[in-house]
């Protein structure tokens, strides 16, 4: 079927008019497409995201395996119900801790190694999201370490392309300048990843960074050497502004007016769809009175709403400025954050059934 799907795209594409339908599918090696998820692993029993706030408090977010998702059994079954939903890839947020420059397991890496040690990824893709944040911050010293776990990875058959090249994303800008010093020392240190990946036979990286949509952001960006700008949510510019709570109804249209300050800049942009906001867990769980700004309404009408118009911008906007178009979601996992998809005690496998609706209509 996806085969026929296909033939009838090179046929709009040949008579010059739009496809109907746009083809989705982890086994297909046809441009096409594709849409993943971000994947968070503080679900190992082993950090405090598993909080008795969440647990005891958010209920309607729990996933049907239990808070504990990071294992070989459980990762198995998120690969299930991920390609069962038409999800092409998951994003691993991935950390450099001190227990990495130890040698020893980073417990939110967990995730990822049971991933890429599985036999049965069933055609679901990977790729990373470097999560430099505070805390976890790569300088000159950690760069040639960490390129070599990363270029292992890069050669992993299962690991994303975008333009036929392994696509690694940065969370910070600000956090990667505050640590090598200069654009100059980012460009060189970036440089030499991609030569370094062209010496293991790959066709290059292309490698994003996750910003704003502001003018003096992207042109720091371009000075570094990125290729790709892209993002991890869009709370901030979503939410209603002084309002403790928005309707999550807003969210859909404020977020494509941000996608859309992206197009200016004629940098390929991967667009990152917010599907939810409330972070009161961790409010709750730090101590802070005064709740975060939320959406409230989250649901699987509210995930299709997302979807369908992450699904119709990326169609009608090319912002990849290329054939092969990536989309991600946010998030697969963040259940701290109010954003997933994973099915749940409360919604069963309601919100990965409205992502596959709106995938294919």
């Amino acid at each position: 079927m996806k085969k026929i799907i296909f033939y009838f795209f090179l046929v709009s594409l040949a008579l010059g008019t739009s496809p109907a339908t746009v083809v989705f599918g982890q086994n297909n090696t046809a441009p096409h497409l594709k849409v993943g998820a971000y994947y968070f692993d503080g679900w190992t029993g082993k950090t405090s995201h598993i909080s008795s706030s969440l647990t005891a408090n958010y209920k309607e977010r729990a996933p049907i395996w239990g808070w504990i998702t990071s294992t070989p059994e459980i990762m198995s079954k998120q690969v299930a119900v991920a390609v069962k939903a038409d999800l092409d890839f998951f994003t691993f947020c991935w950390y450099y801790s001190e227990l990495s420059k130890k040698n020893l397991e980073e417990p939110r890496n967990n995730a990822l190694r049971l991933f890429v040690n599985s036999n049965d990824k069933r055609g679901l893709k990977f790729n990373l999201l470097v999560a430099n944040h505070y805390g976890y911050i790569i300088g000159p010293a950690d760069w040639t370490k960490v390129s070599k776990i990363w270029l292992d990875l890069f050669e992993n058959d299962a690991y994303l392309k975008f333009n036929e090249k392994p696509l690694i994303t940065f969370l910070s800008l600000k956090m990667l300048m505050s640590s090598f010093g200069s654009a100059a020392k980012i460009k060189s240190a970036l440089d030499q990843l991609k030569a370094a990946a062209v010496s293991r036979g790959l066709k290059g990286l292309s490698i994003g960074i996750s910003i704003t949509p502001d003018e003096k952001e992207v042109v720091l960006a371009k000075q570094c050497g990125f290729d790709i700008l892209t993002g991890y949510n869009y709370h901030d510019q979503t939410l209603i502004n002084g309002q403790s709570v928005s309707p999550i109804t807003v969210l859909s249209k404020r977020e494509k007016a941000v996608w859309s300050q992206f197009l200016k800049f004629e940098m390929p942009y991967i667009p990152v769809s917010t599907l939810n906001w409330d972070p009161r867990p961790w409010d709750e769980m730090n101590r802070i009175d005064k709740p975060s700004p939320h959406f409230k309404g989250f649901s699987p009408a509210s995930v299709f709403q997302s979807v369908k118009g992450l699904k119709d911008w990326v169609l009608e906007n090319n912002p990849g400025r290329s054939d092969d178009q990536i989309a991600v979601l946010y998030a697969w996992n963040e259940y701290g954050e109010g954003a997933w998809l994973t099915p749940s005690v409360t919604y069963k496998n309601g919100l990965l059934e409205a992502v596959k609706r709106a995938l294919i209509n």
